[in-house]
């Protein structure tokens, strides 16, 4: 039988919390993830995903829930979904390295050749495990692009912008969705990203309320009231 994320409130799933629910099952997928324990660049991946993760995990949850929200399967989210938690932590590494701000011990010429290998094995991790090549080759597309835009705009807006909306249109793509209803959910994910990188609480709250409605107009109530419940706190979380 295919197995399916519970969807709602945390109730409904038992003690757990919908989002605890994701997220562990992503770093469970996450350990079987290869990296060299060997190298310098190895060892400072290692130290990168024992930090904390970017926004509490929103993204790689995203991109289960979309894929959840569109009758999908988990196991064509889980690569995806543990991808994303690589790219969020290559991400920074970027972030640090370009404003000179890296703590580290190993220098700089190790840190960079960590942070592309950081985001060969995301890219590695993205075509694993593949069940559906199409849908797969697609939201490989989907999350390069962003990838790209993300690196291009180098601003908070302009990363959190691209890649939320870029995990909520490849976890629908996963999910089996048409074209169009993934770029709503890609569109949804922008709307997030922007309220998740805006300074000023009132904007924030609107955007918040947009990507509600955009959700609410593409999936069902018990799939929009779990978006709802993580989003909203991730958001005032990080307000």
């Amino acid at each position: 039988m295919t197995k399916k994320f519970p969807l709602g409130n945390s109730a409904a799933c038992g003690r757990t919390p919908v989002r605890r629910m994701h997220l562990d099952t992503v770093e469970t997928y996450l350990r079987g993830v290869a990296f060299s324990s060997t190298s310098i660049a190895g060892r400072i991946i290692e130290e990168r995903r024992r930090l904390p993760r970017r926004d509490h995990g929103l993204r790689p949850w995203l991109v289960v829930w979309a894929c959840s929200a569109n009758a999908g399967d988990e196991r064509d989210a889980l690569p995806v979904a543990a991808a994303f938690d690589l790219f969020d932590r290559f991400m920074a590494l970027h972030r640090e390295l370009a404003a000179d701000a890296l703590a580290s011990s190993w220098g700089l010429g190790q840190n960079l050749n960590a942070g592309d290998a950081l985001c060969a094995v995301a890219f590695r991790t993205l075509a694993s495990d593949v069940r559906n090549a199409q849908r797969r080759l697609a939201a490989a597309r989907t999350v390069g692009t962003a990838i790209l835009e993300a690196i291009e705009r180098s601003d908070d807006t302009g990363e959190n912008e691209a890649l939320t909306g870029a995990a909520m249109e490849a976890g629908a793509i996963v999910g089996g969705a048409a074209r169009p209803v993934a770029r709503r959910f890609a569109r949804a994910g922008r709307v997030l990203g922007c309220a998740l990188a805006n300074a000023d609480p009132a904007r924030s709250q609107t955007l918040l309320s947009e990507a509600r409605a955009h959700v609410r107009a593409i999936s069902t109530p018990e799939a929009a009231q779990a978006f709802e419940e993580v989003a909203f706190r991730v958001a005032q979380r990080a307000a």
